[in-house]
């Protein structure tokens, strides 16, 4: 493999960084360098047969964006005479490392179900046909691999050719056609190995993965077992925690689904004199929680994990958690007519969990903490401003946010990653995924894709979060 556009000068110590944003880059776990240098297959010798006209301006091989618009940070690098870190953009490139009509791709979507999986899969064949004229005479193909990373492992590979007149029949649909299984027969190191063994075997010259982290990270392990292979990804995730994307496709349609659910809780809740109890996507990071909760403007209460990282003890967190609930306690009190919605990311239950808290002295119960916060809250003298008992109910609609139709802001997006993913494999580059970042499409390695994204509890974000739910702000002590 020629790792053509690697440049030394561009692998940044970040001591150099101004305190501020060093700290914001460190929490995304990187290490001394940061090394954003997007490796290609080998030198681009094929002329783009399709015209600026038709795939829009072509891109300069070293057309680069900085990775933040922090001036303070951008000016630090200028001042200390290096260059500012940067990412390479993504976009059409007037030379290409394969010839657009013979080359062999496969798509494959992996990890749970996202709005728009079908979109990108749609926009992609679409990319390959429709622009570059893929040409099946001449051995051209574009393959749909079934059930995820755990089927590109599978020995033969369970797959189909893809045309736009396949695709078109469900773009629009949640879920995935092409399917995926979250479960897996070998580990990370074993299945990468026979994902290349049959990348190899099938002659799969672009392979796109549209995936999560642990998709991502595989990926990152077995692109290199391929030199002749061009290894996208394009990053998926309902909890929006990948590093270097600002928004995940889906995002904005699972936020307005749940929003829309938090609402109708609180109008039963209302009508019925109850609390509800609303647990939501965030394993790690409470983007979907935080933000359908301010967009429903409806929510009493919501808990994220990044609320109950920083604090030290499984004491602290009870007692930061008890906070809370005894703010909800306060407000339902003082309702001549009680009704609220708590709104809970499923993270915040095993995050306790790992660091010794309990409920009411018993142990957490990670797959029933929302019953559990709903019996606590129950038992913890729950009344209205006339003093007659309020009861609660729970509700966990994670696949009525997770396999619904994308959204129109959605389905655009998802257009414009399927487009750039195929630009950047027809160039040869590989071992990145392709990102929105700061409004900028651009190549992120996928060595940067490794860790957790989270919710800054300091921020103005979740202050107005906070302010939304007129919930007490924990944060740990000396913060």
């Amino acid at each position: 493999m020629d790792d053509t556009t690697a440049d030394s000068r561009r692998r940044t110590p970040l001591s150099t960084i101004t305190r501020g944003v060093g700290e914001r880059l460190m929490a995304w776990n990187l290490q001394a360098t940061l090394p954003t240098d997007v490796p290609r297959l080998g030198p681009a010798t094929i002329r783009n047969p399709q015209p600026e006209s038709r795939v829009g301006n072509y891109r300069a091989p070293e057309s680069r964006r900085a990775v933040l618009a922090d001036m303070d940070f951008i000016m630090s690098f200028v001042e200390a005479g290096l260059p500012v870190p940067s990412l390479l953009e993504a976009g059409p490139r007037e030379q290409l490392y394969f010839d657009p009509a013979t080359v062999r791709a496969a798509i494959v979507t992996s990890g749970g179900v996202a709005p728009g999986l079908n979109r990108v899969v749609h926009a992609i064949v679409n990319r390959h046909w429709k622009t570059y004229g893929l040409d099946p005479s001449r051995n051209g193909a574009v393959f749909g691999v079934f059930d995820g990373m755990a089927g590109l492992a599978e020995q033969p590979v369970d797959m189909m050719p893809l045309t736009p007149s396949d695709t078109a029949k469900w773009f629009n649909d949640g879920g995935s056609y092409l399917g995926s299984r979250r479960e897996f027969k070998f580990d990370r190191q074993v299945m990468a190995q026979r994902v290349a063994e049959n990348l190899r075997e099938a002659g799969i010259q672009i392979l796109y993965i549209i995936g999560g982290d642990g998709s991502l990270s595989t990926a990152e392990k077995f692109y290199r077992m391929v030199p002749g292979t061009s290894v996208i990804g394009l990053p998926k995730t309902m909890d929006n925690d990948i590093p270097w994307v600002a928004q995940s496709f889906g995002f904005s349609t699972s936020v307005d689904k749940a929003a829309e659910i938090i609402c109708a809780m609180h109008t039963e809740a209302c009508a019925t004199r109850r609390v509800g109890v609303m647990e939501l996507f965030g394993a790690d990071s409470g983007f979907v929680a935080a933000n359908a909760a301010m967009a429903s403007g409806r929510a009493a209460l919501v808990l994220i994990p990044e609320m109950f990282a920083g604090l030290k003890s499984a004491e602290e967190i009870e007692r930061a958690f008890e906070t809370c609930l005894d703010s909800l306690r306060e407000k339902v009190m003082h309702q001549d007519r009680a009704g609220a919605v708590v709104v809970i990311a499923e993270g915040v239950g095993p995050l306790m969990a790992r660091r010794g808290a309990k409920i009411m002295g018993k142990e957490i119960e990670v797959d029933r903490f929302a019953q559990q916060v709903a019996t606590r809250l129950q038992k913890n003298f729950l009344f209205d401003a006339r003093r007659r008992a309020v009861t609660t109910f729970v509700n966990r609609p994670r696949h009525h946010i997770r396999a619904i139709a994308p959204n129109a802001a959605d389905r655009t997006y998802c257009e414009r990653l399927g487009a750039l993913a195929v630009e950047s494999g027809l160039a040869g580059y590989t071992g990145c995924m392709v990102s929105c970042w700061l409004n900028e499409y651009v190549l992120i390695p996928l060595s940067l894709a490794a860790g957790k994204r989270s919710v800054a509890t300091g921020g103005l974000f979740w202050k107005q979060v906070v302010l939304s739910t007129g919930q007490p702000d924990i944060m740990p002590e000396g913060d």
